[in-house]
């Protein structure tokens, strides 16, 4: 009602174009983002099918998407063996953006360890302009670790090239942009370690775990994204927006996305009430960069990853262009067109890539006596 409220006093069409107002993202890319995933659901139902026959279950239920995919290997990481992967699988983008990961490393940016009292998680922190970015980790030794280590210094770097480049006022990137540098390198992170691993169990659990992320980032965000539209247009309606509605409406659309009707995933009644334990419905239309975010650096890290020397340089200077533009401007200047098909498309491409090998993996694994 809030949400509406002002953008009827501001004579705004939809709730959704009086949020996307302020970074002049234009509608058609929310919209565009959920019908393409839509069109994508068979990739993902693949998908699903796929962690049915891994995990040996004979029908899959919502709450087998949690289980690890994997449970036969165990890779683990020193802080020095993770920083040393790290660089290596950042080498694409140069010497200048590895030294400063030697800085990071060697110079007290990063809180490894939990301790007694700590925040959980991790986060980057870039509040202090002058000085360099602040990371805490809670560094279990896993790969999810080192992979959360390439995720949080892709945060520090973007802060890091953006405080060293823009002023003050123009050093903080949007949140539209805000996780493509992130995931960017967690996909040159997989990539790296698939050039240097044989083994086949370890492959699948990390093509595995590059399907978890598209999973949680790319197809879920967009599920919530779907939702959040459907309810905003709800109350646009006139509709009452009850917590029985707000189920009903949950439980369908998750329905849709697992396949519940085909058989692909049984979606318990129960998951209707999900949707009230995840806080970022409470700010409007946020979910959705997430996706973007994913899809816009999978673009860009194949282009990387396929040793394009110009786009390593559009790169880095999106890196170092904080909000000194507009977020779609910002990522065409990078080399990606987010009112365009083309991000997601290239992920799916990517997704199914990944599958073909799993598929492969699994076939191999199947006929050994």
């Amino acid at each position: 009602q809030k949400a509406m409220f002002l953008a009827k006093s501001r004579r705004y069409d939809s709730t959704l174009e009086a949020t996307l107002n302020g970074p002049n993202i234009p509608v058609s890319v929310y919209s565009k983002l959920v019908d393409g995933v839509n069109r994508h659901l068979p990739s993902f139902h693949r998908y699903l099918n796929l962690r049915r026959r891994m995990l040996g279950v004979e029908r899959l239920h919502y709450y087998d998407l949690y289980a690890p995919l994997v449970d036969s290997v165990d890779l683990s990481y020193t802080p020095a063996e993770a920083s040393r992967h790290v660089k290596a699988s950042m080498a694409p983008l140069g010497a200048d953006y590895v030294a400063v990961l030697d800085r990071a490393f060697g110079e007290r940016w990063l809180d490894w360890y939990p301790n007694p009292g700590k925040r959980s998680g991790a986060y980057s922190q870039d509040g202090a302009f002058d000085v360099h970015p602040f990371m805490l980790l809670n560094y279990n030794g896993k790969y999810d670790d080192m992979s959360t280590l390439t995720h949080e210094l892709g945060h520090a770097m973007q802060s890091y090239y953006s405080n060293r480049t823009q002023p003050y006022p123009m050093a903080d990137y949007p949140t539209f942009v805000a996780e493509v540098a992130s995931t960017f390198n967690e996909s040159l992170l997989v990539d790296y370690m698939l050039k240097t691993l044989t083994d086949d169990e370890t492959r699948l659990s990390l093509l595995g775990s590059y399907l978890e992320n598209i999973k949680g980032t790319v197809f879920r965000q967009t599920q919530f994204a779907e939702f959040e539209r459907a309810m905003h247009q709800m109350g646009e309606r006139g509709q009452p927006l009850t917590g029985s509605a707000l189920a009903e409406l949950y439980l369908s659309i998750t329905k849709k996305y697992y396949g519940h009707d085909a058989g692909v995933t049984v979606v318990d009644d129960y998951v209707a009430h999900e949707w009230s334990l995840i806080p970022h419905f409470y700010r409007d239309f946020y979910v959705f960069q997430y996706a973007t975010s994913f899809t816009a650096s999978e673009a860009l890290a194949q282009k990387v990853k396929a040793g394009d020397a110009e786009a390593v340089r559009r790169y880095m200077a999106f890196l170092s262009s904080g909000g000194s533009r507009y977020p779609i401007d910002l990522l065409k200047a990078a080399g990606v067109d987010m009112t365009t098909d083309e991000p997601l498309d290239l992920t799916i491409r990517e997704m199914n890539r990944v599958m073909d090998e799993m598929e492969r993996l699994l076939s191999r694994r199947a006929a050994r006596p």
